[in-house]
């Protein structure tokens, strides 16, 4: 990797502002977790100090705006060939978490007051939780300085193909004027996308919304009428306006009741419904929408699909 240099504008001429030993890992860290858009915008931390089964702490754990999980471990006091190693061992154990999972680490090491990974998600990316489909995949970022070449054919060698791992290293470097002003510099090993992107190792496409996937096959149309079921088992009647919705169009916000001006996605609509008649609810991802909602004739998303 080629040296980063840093140099101070002073009016006509130029400054150049000595770089220094990185020694103040966990003030990045600190800086991290409390902005990770130092890493990317499009990342967001979910947990600091995770604590694996084997009993290892993995430093940072974000979700990108993909929904998939972002490893970031820094150097510390460990050689980079110990982190990738680590970072590989970890992986181990995200590939494998569910959304309970994701929700449990975000209780517990997160630094936020939202407690459900799905609302979570929405208010940081502004996208609905339920057309995600969390930990589809799972990536590694190792985060230091003075990344050596070995380090850097390494993580070339995982990340390309035939193996095309989803790991990736951010070198920053640290500098210190005569003034005792302290400058970061960044730089990736590879393109920042990697992280923050679709990886184009997957072996499988991502999954469809199920609404788009009923939209393509006709079985659900403008004009249908759909049912909150939850509401139904409650004895609510099907003429109450409150808990049925007409299709409108075929975009994600497609349902509209009498009662209301605007339009919902089947997500939202749901949520909305269970807090006017205090229902009883599970909000958390993992397709609800699949189940909760029925046709005139009973049948549910999923039976429409099957």
């Amino acid at each position: 990797m080629e040296q980063i240099k840093l140099w101070e504008v002073q009016g006509n001429t130029v400054k150049q502002v000595n770089k220094q030993p990185l020694d103040f890992e966990n003030r990045l860290e600190k800086w991290l977790i409390q902005d990770i858009s130092i890493l990317s915008p499009n990342l967001a931390v979910i947990g600091s100090q995770v604590i694996t089964p084997f009993g290892k702490k993995i430093d940072i754990l974000a979700i990108n705006s993909l929904g998939e999980i972002v490893i970031v471990e820094l150097k510390r006091d460990k050689t980079y060939r110990e982190v990738v190693a680590q970072a590989l061992d970890y992986a181990t154990w995200i590939k494998d978490l569910v959304y309970d999972d994701l929700n449990t680490i975000l209780n517990k090491y997160g630094k936020t007051d939202i407690k459900d990974i799905g609302d979570f998600f929405s208010e940081t990316f502004n996208k609905d939780a339920e057309e995600v489909e969390f930990n589809s995949d799972h990536k590694m970022l190792i985060v230091g300085s003075e990344i050596d070449d070995s380090t850097i054919r390494i993580i070339n060698y995982l990340s390309n193909e035939p193996y095309s791992v989803n790991i990736n290293a951010v070198n920053f470097n640290y500098f210190k004027d005569a003034n005792g002003r302290e400058f970061l510099a960044q730089a990736f090993i590879m393109s920042e996308h990697n992280i923050t992107e679709e990886s184009k190792s997957k072996k499988r496409k991502r999954a469809k919304s199920i609404i788009k996937e009923l939209f393509e096959q006709k079985k659900l149309k403008v004009g249908d009428i759909m049912f909150f079921k939850p509401a139904l088992d409650k004895n609510v009647s099907k003429n109450d306006p409150r808990v049925f919705a007409q299709i409108v169009n075929t975009d994600n916000n497609c349902l509209k009741r009498t009662t209301d001006s605007e339009t919902h996605s089947f997500s939202s609509l749901r949520k909305i419904i269970s807090q006017e008649l205090a229902l009883n609810v599970n909000f958390n991802w993992g397709y609800g929408i699949r189940s909760d909602w029925v046709n005139d004739n009973g049948k549910t998303l999923s039976d429409l699909l099957d």
